[in-house]
């Protein structure tokens, strides 16, 4: 009786595998050109000072950037891909890697390196902030993203600066749909 049973549950595993109906695929994302919009600003430097650089309407409401963003290919991640983006004024341009993330449909945006950037003119004259900028990307799908991003602020000059407490995060959600 053993062997009966050990026989019929090893012709069972060795089935016909034309029957399997899950074929495993490789995930892709082909990339493109990204109209981004600021949806939400968390400010933990300065109980709001920095929501007029994302949110100049205030919040509750969006802001498209000034500039469209690339983000590449899946398949241009999986070894890093480096370029260089602009974001919107006050930000100049700056360098950053996209790599793929931790799972499908997930990119990783690093390096980015901001210095000097004027955050709140009319209350804080010639006060800047020094930041790096990291930020993970959902790629929702081809035509649409969303994503969320750290700005970590490392120091601040200028004669009319505010306290801070270093170093100190800005948390900004966005969107992202492609204009090509």
């Amino acid at each position: 009786m053993y062997r009966t049973l050990v026989l019929s549950l090893t012709l069972v595993a060795c089935g016909d595998k034309a029957d399997d109906t899950a074929i495993a695929t490789e995930y892709s994302w082909p990339g493109g050109v990204f109209q981004f919009s600021s949806t939400a600003v968390d400010d933990e430097c300065l109980d709001g000072g920095f929501v007029p650089l994302f949110l100049p309407e205030g919040e509750g409401t969006t802001s498209d950037w000034d500039y469209t963003i690339e983000i590449p290919s899946w398949e241009d991640m999986e070894s890093g891909s480096t370029y260089s983006i602009d974001l919107q004024e006050p930000f100049t341009a700056m360098e950053i890697t996209v790599t793929q993330g931790d799972a499908d449909g997930q990119a990783v945006m690093t390096g980015a390196q901001q210095t000097g950037v004027a955050f709140d003119e009319d209350n804080y004259p010639g006060c800047t902030v020094d930041m790096g900028i990291d930020a993970l990307i959902l790629l929702d799908g081809p035509d649409n993203v969303h994503g969320f991003a750290t700005l970590s602020i490392d120091s601040a000059d200028g004669e009319f600066c505010p306290e801070f407490a270093y170093p100190c995060d800005v948390s900004l959600d966005f969107t992202g749909l492609t204009v090509e």
